[in-house]
């Protein structure tokens, strides 16, 4: 029901209150939440009443307290009785406790991973499931690992502050390694028979069988992080009888990706120890040109995020996301730019809510607000 179109609602509501025998200026309860009806008119309360029920829903979802991401609900001389509404609906709801499925999800995951880990005698220490579990609800998973490691009986719905506020706000900063570092190194040992690279992109090492036979798994001690940015990297072989080159220096068009190629021509294996190194000039990434195309069905809110080239999106408020799919051709640079979106199909609103910036940790969030009951096809390209 549209705001403007209550007013008459509020007026019968008004003369059923006069009709029984109580006053129309005293403050009544609709819904739940309050307006001074002898102090507002009926189209103020209905905006106040709109925004209490808005910040009762954030508050639900753990969202961040801000009524401005619904500017586009009320008109600019009934802000004030809007954003009123909202705040007493999320400061005074008592409801922030309440946890959504997908808070409940990563806590039931981190209470079994702390579980097994007590059971298999090993260390308190839920950062080796980093990467398995949605970050943006690691609080929770992190609350449902120590219950589980402590050998606690579940505890859903206590209250973990506003620490994780997945899209809302500002999100959790990335990993900083990820933008590298102008030097380092890796110290690399393995036996090798005939032909084997090595792959450095970032922090990961990889070692890949050319030819030859597989002799099993190699050491490596990396130090450091490859930037995704030219740098020169360079090789010293400390142990093995064979040739040892850098076959591909890092550049834009090969992902920022080192390759060392050691070559041994004896009809035997070897053992090798190497000692590679980079060095750049500037960890700051070039920018270049990206495209993403998003496809889903959203009811009411959902956010889309881009971080590199890894997207993902999650349903903010109202029914899961469903029939997702995505495209991406490019990268995302670790560095302040400027991110556009276009919708191609649906009925509601898409708008960029966070470009990528030091702050955020140089990600972009595109968000879709579909105001019907109902949810709709989207179709949305996002281009930088």
């Amino acid at each position: 029901m549209k705001i403007k179109n209550l007013f008459l609602f509020y007026v019968l509501i008004g003369l059923v209150g006069v009709f029984s025998g109580s006053s129309f200026a005293q403050e009544t309860s609709f819904f739940g939440q309050r307006c001074d009806r002898g102090r507002l008119t009926p189209i103020k309360c209905g905006y106040f009443e709109e925004g209490y029920q808005d910040g009762l829903n954030d508050a639900r979802n753990n969202r961040r307290n801000d009524y401005k991401r619904y500017r586009r609900k009320y008109e600019s001389q009934y802000r004030s009785y809007y954003r009123d509404g909202y705040q007493r609906g999320y400061q005074g709801s008592g409801l922030n406790n309440s946890w959504n499925d997908s808070q409940k999800n990563a806590y039931d995951q981190g209470f079994e991973d702390g579980k097994n880990d007590r059971t298999r005698g090993l260390s308190r220490l839920p950062s080796r499931y980093q990467g398995g579990y949605n970050r943006s609800f690691e609080a929770y998973y992190k609350k449902g690992y120590s219950d589980g490691y402590d050998n606690r009986r579940k505890q859903y719905n206590t209250n973990l502050g506003n620490r994780q506020n997945p899209f809302g706000t500002r999100l959790p900063r990335r990993n900083t390694t990820r933008r590298g570092t102008t030097t380092g190194s890796l110290d690399w040992n393995g036996r090798v028979d005939n032909r084997v690279n090595i792959v450095l992109q970032g922090n990961t090492v990889r070692t890949n069988m050319v030819a030859g036979n597989n002799l099993g798994r190699a050491n490596h001690r990396l130090t450091g992080s490859l930037p995704r940015r030219r740098a020169f990297v360079s090789v010293s072989k400390l142990d093995g009888r064979g040739t040892v080159t850098v076959i591909q220096q890092p550049s834009r068009a090969n992902g920022y990706t080192a390759i060392v190629q050691v070559f041994d021509r004896k009809r035997s294996s070897d053992n090798y120890r190497l000692r590679i190194d980079w060095r750049a000039t500037s960890t700051q990434e070039d920018y270049s040109s990206g495209k993403m195309v998003w496809r889903g069905r959203v009811d009411q809110t959902a956010n889309i995020t881009i971080d590199g080239e890894d997207v993902s999106s999650r349903a903010l408020s109202g029914r899961s996301l469903t029939r997702v799919s995505k495209n991406l051709t490019g990268y995302l640079a670790h560095r302040t730019g400027t991110v556009r979106v276009r919708k191609l199909n649906g009925r509601g609103t898409v708008r960029i809510l966070e470009q990528p910036s030091r702050r955020n940790g140089y990600v972009a969030v595109i968000q879709i607000f579909d105001p019907k009951r109902s949810d709709d096809e989207y179709e949305i390209e996002v281009t930088w």
